[in-house]
């Protein structure tokens, strides 16, 4: 076993263990937004009760737009142009960033679980005074109808940091990697005092973008290695010999 079928293998089975703890254990995500719920106060979860929990809600989304102009921005200058080699290194670190950004938190998080699951946030829940019934992770719900709880897309944007490490060694992207998470839960968390979202949501964002970070690296290397088997087949071109070790003459027209 190669170590990215490794990798594929400890991800999948990451996704199945956590999708087992809670179905078998849905209170779980119900005993981890209860400390923040507060029926007594307007907002009902004590986390918008604070100005910075409510500046980080605020302020995520905008980051992430910001950091996807800034890409597309640096994508319209050619690396050739650019003569430094670190400057040249954060360029593709960017990029990388931009492409977890795009396809992970736009394409697979927001437009797609988010708007298909159906999953109610804590808010709406009825254990929380909300009209739906609590739905666990793994079922398809009609309670919410888009921009839904499952997953989270706050934590999912603050994952996006790991894309500088994309292309580095190993060190280096389980370096990345673990910054990528720790803003991850930590962002995640922020919304579970919101009661934005249930703290499974916010387990399987860092799955899903962690699996959409390892289908990016493994599509760019295959393309890496297309592109230089490519160059070296335009650089080693056959060789025909002129015979018997004499110069080739060329072959006059007879009148």
């Amino acid at each position: 076993m190669s170590p990215r079928q490794a990798a594929w293998l400890g991800w999948l089975a990451a996704v199945l263990l956590c999708g087992l703890v809670f179905r078998t254990w849905p209170v779980l995500d119900l005993a981890a937004s209860a400390p923040f719920y507060l029926p007594q106060i307007p907002t009902g979860f004590i986390g918008n009760l604070y100005h910075g929990v409510l500046d980080l809600w605020r302020l995520v989304p905008q980051v992430g737009r910001v950091l996807g102009v800034a890409g597309l921005l640096v994508l319209l200058v050619p690396a050739r142009r650019i003569p430094c080699g670190a400057a040249r290194r954060w360029r593709g670190r960017l990029l990388a960033a931009v492409a977890l950004l795009m396809l992970g938190v736009c394409l697979v998080v927001n437009q797609g679980l988010k708007e298909h699951v159906g999953r109610p946030r804590p808010q709406q829940v009825k254990p929380f005074g909300g009209p739906s019934d609590y739905v666990p992770v793994g079922s398809l719900s009609r309670a919410c109808e888009r921009n839904c709880s499952f997953v989270s897309g706050h934590a999912a944007t603050g994952f996006v940091i790991a894309g500088f490490g994309l292309w580095g060694v190993r060190r280096v992207r389980r370096r990345w990697w673990a910054a990528g998470a720790l803003l991850c839960l930590l962002l995640g968390a922020a919304r579970v005092a919101q009661g934005g979202h249930f703290a499974s949501d916010v387990v399987f964002s860092l799955l899903v973008m962690t699996g959409v970070a390892m289908a990016v690296r493994s599509a760019m290397v295959q393309w890496r290695g297309l592109r230089r088997r490519l160059a070296l087949r335009q650089a080693v071109r056959p060789i025909v010999p002129s015979g018997f070790g004499l110069p080739a003459r060329p072959i006059m027209a007879r009148s």
